[in-house]
């Protein structure tokens, strides 16, 4: 290959992240984050709550996180009727497939937390290390400003340590300030995008 060659690579690709940045705007992802982080916020509060009333039994919890994510993954599916994108096939299948990690991965730290009994919740950290795991992962799809946002659950982990009985709700807020502001950065791009939509070849 030569370095005309790998030059025009290389704008393809430059082109093909800069359409699946502009196809997950043109869906409704932002509408969809900022209804979750209200139910997400909730589950986080009221999650504090049932441990600060001393119930350590699972029971709760499962039930408490089954019924939002049954909501949030209900509204997904709604609010995405008949919205198309054509880098769907890789993008949105890697953004499936790393939150669906992510969320089992914070289904074993909580069963990990109850099977040793600690008495010191270490969950909310952890939860932080894995929300910056899954940020690092979006910022190689979606753009470098993901990468702010994973040093800074990065950061918050460490924090989360000398706070460990208040971790739910600083993570309630954090958690809500994070998935709104990214929702409506998502929500305004595709606004912009489909005021100057004008037809146009696709590369996917």
């Amino acid at each position: 290959m030569n370095r005309e060659e790998a030059n025009q690579a290389l704008e393809l690709i430059r082109r093909v992240v800069t359409q699946a940045r502009d196809d997950s705007a043109l869906q409704n992802w932002g509408v969809i984050w900022m209804l979750h982080a209200f139910t997400n916020a909730a589950g986080f509060t009221t999650t504090q709550w049932l441990w600060n009333r001393g119930d350590r039994t699972p029971g709760a919890y499962a039930v408490l996180w089954c019924v939002v994510l049954a909501f949030n993954i209900s509204t997904i599916f709604i609010l995405k009727r008949g919205q198309t994108a054509g880098a769907r096939s890789f993008v949105e299948r890697q953004i499936w497939a790393i939150w669906t990690t992510f969320m089992g991965g914070m289904g074993l730290v909580a069963l990990i937390n109850w099977l040793l009994g600690l008495d010191r919740l270490f969950m909310p950290a952890v939860a932080c290390v894995l929300f910056a795991t899954a940020f690092s992962m979006m910022g190689a799809l979606m753009g470098r400003v993901w990468f702010t946002v994973a040093a800074f659950f990065a950061v918050v982990s460490l924090v989360m340590t000398r706070l460990p009985e208040h971790g739910f709700s600083l993570l309630a807020a954090l958690w809500f300030a994070v998935q709104f502001g990214g929702g409506l950065a998502l929500h305004r791009a595709r606004l912009r995008r489909l005021a100057a939509r004008t037809p146009e070849a696709r590369l996917v």
